[in-house]
């Protein structure tokens, strides 16, 4: 075989592996922030974010330095009862490896005090062991235009 045959059947085979059955694609991973909000509005703030969370996982929140961990992160829900937090992904982008990929978009928050707002998000998400867990998570507050 020539070596340009060659180069040319191992490019055609790479480019084919972002299409294997088993291969992520953006859609898995905003489908994921979905389900995960979904999650949330099913089992709660606490339980959702504990499942979603990678160990390690990093939370950041306006006033609150990082939360570090799926049992800091679990603490920091441990008041929200009755709270709900909606979300949609708006956009996201997945790493050229397949396993890292973020999403933003918009929430709402609402607290069982009668307190609400609204703001931004971004997740950082790895694909561990087949499953989409979020990284990172950063939410600001900021008026929905």
């Amino acid at each position: 075989m020539s070596r340009f045959a060659f180069l040319w059947l191992l490019a055609t085979v790479l480019a084919g592996c972002a299409h294997l059955p088993g291969a992520a694609s953006l859609d898995s991973v905003m489908q994921a922030d979905r389900d995960f909000s979904a999650r949330a509005k099913a089992v709660g703030l606490r339980s959702a974010f504990v499942e979603y969370a990678a160990p390690g996982a990093l939370m950041f929140r306006a006033g609150i330095g990082p939360v570090r961990g799926r049992e800091a992160i679990g603490e920091l829900f441990a008041n929200a009862e009755g709270d709900t937090l909606t979300w949609a992904p708006e956009a996201g982008e997945l790493a050229a490896s397949g396993d890292l990929a973020y999403t933003w978009g918009w929430y709402v928050f609402t607290g069982r005090d009668g307190k609400s707002g609204t703001g931004n998000y971004v997740s950082i998400w790895r694909r561990i062991d087949g499953r989409w867990r979020f990284v990172i998570d950063l939410g600001v507050p900021a008026p929905k235009r």
